[in-house]
C-alpha cells in the first residue's frame, strides 16, 4: 500500500512537470484546469514574454524552460526534480518551443533544448542551454534566487 501511494505521488508530480508549481498555485487564487481559466500556458496563446511573465507572481524569480517536443521524454524527470528543489526560490514554467516559436526565436531559445531563462523583476538574469541534469540546474539557477543578503558573490582570485 505504501509503495502504491509513492508511485501515485510520483506520477502526479511528473504529470505536472511542465506546469507552474503547486506552491505557486496554492499562493494565488487560480482556478483548477477543469474550469475555463488555468495557469497552463498551453490553454492560451501569448504574443510576448511579458504576457507570459504577467501570469506569475512578482515575489519570486521565474525560470522559463523552453524545450523541444523531441527531448521532452528525456528531460522531464530532471525538470520535475529541479522544479521541486527550486519551488521555494523560483517559479519554474516549461514551454514547448513548437507552441511559441516566435517567442522562442526572439529569446534565442529555439535551437537548443532545453533553453532556460531566469527572469527577476521582469528582466533576464541568466540563461542555461542544454543543461539537463537537475542538480546542475539547481546549482546554476539557485545562486540567483537567494533571499536579500544571501545573494551569490563571486570569489575573485
Amino acid at each position: 500500500m505504501k509503495t502504491s501511494m509513492t508511485i501515485l505521488a510520483a506520477l502526479a508530480i511528473s504529470a505536472n512537470a511542465f506546469a507552474p508549481s503547486s506552491t505557486h498555485i496554492a499562493n494565488k487564487s487560480f482556478t483548477s484546469p477543469s474550469t475555463s481559466t488555468s495557469t497552463s500556458l498551453s490553454m492560451a496563446k501569448y504574443n510576448t514574454m511579458d504576457e507570459i511573465l504577467a501570469k506569475f507572481p512578482d515575489d519570486k524569480p521565474i525560470l522559463i524552460n523552453f524545450y523541444d517536443a523531441a527531448t521532452e521524454a528525456d528531460i522531464k524527470s530532471d525538470i520535475v526534480r529541479a522544479k521541486n528543489l527550486l519551488a521555494e526560490r523560483c517559479t519554474v514554467v516549461s514551454i514547448k518551443q513548437q507552441d511559441y516559436p516566435e517567442i522562442a526565436k526572439l529569446w534565442d531559445a529555439d535551437t537548443k533544448s532545453p533553453s532556460m531563462i531566469l527572469f527577476k523583476d521582469g528582466n533576464p538574469v541568466t540563461r542555461l542551454y542544454e543543461e539537463t541534469f537537475y542538480l546542475d540546474i539547481v546549482a546554476k539557477i539557485g545562486k540567483y534566487c537567494r533571499a536579500p543578503g544571501e545573494e551569490h558573490k563571486e570569489i575573485k582570485k
